[in-house]
């Protein structure tokens, strides 16, 4: 099940490179970092929470037969951007630098993945939250 979600969390990322970034002026292949690239774990978090937000991008997508797609996925990025204090160009040009060093991003994802498969745990099995409070 690990690959599996592993699998689809490299394909959502590669989507929202794809639909997100491809008018951005970083170029790719440059492998020095930019000036505002975002710290490799706080990039995790956010992440972590793009991951999220894409379920719930789906199900408000969903909701409206496939209707104002762009207007929502740009609502709730632009919620996460804003909850972690970063602009757009600084997550593109982040993700753009760490998906073109693949030693960095798979470490990135996996830690991603991780933490996803540690909230399902957490919220199947809710006695665990009880035993991690004391």
């Amino acid at each position: 099940m690990n690959k599996i979600l592993k699998t689809f969390s490299l394909i959502g990322i590669a989507v929202i490179i794809f639909t997100l970034f491809s008018c951005t002026g970083y170029d790719p292949h440059n492998q020095e970092a930019p000036s505002d690239l975002i710290p490799q774990k706080e990039f995790t978090n956010i992440l972590i929470d793009v991951r999220l937000t894409e379920v719930i991008i789906r199900q408000d997508v969903s909701e409206n037969n496939g209707n104002d797609v762009d207007s929502i996925t740009s609502y709730y990025y632009n919620f996460v951007f804003k909850k972690h204090n970063i602009s757009q160009e600084e997550f593109q040009n982040s993700l753009y630098y760490y998906t073109n060093v693949p030693k960095i991003f798979d470490e990135i994802n996996n830690a991603v993945v991780d933490s996803l498969n540690i909230m399902k745990e957490l919220i199947k099995n809710p006695e665990l939250i009880k035993h991690t409070e004391k």
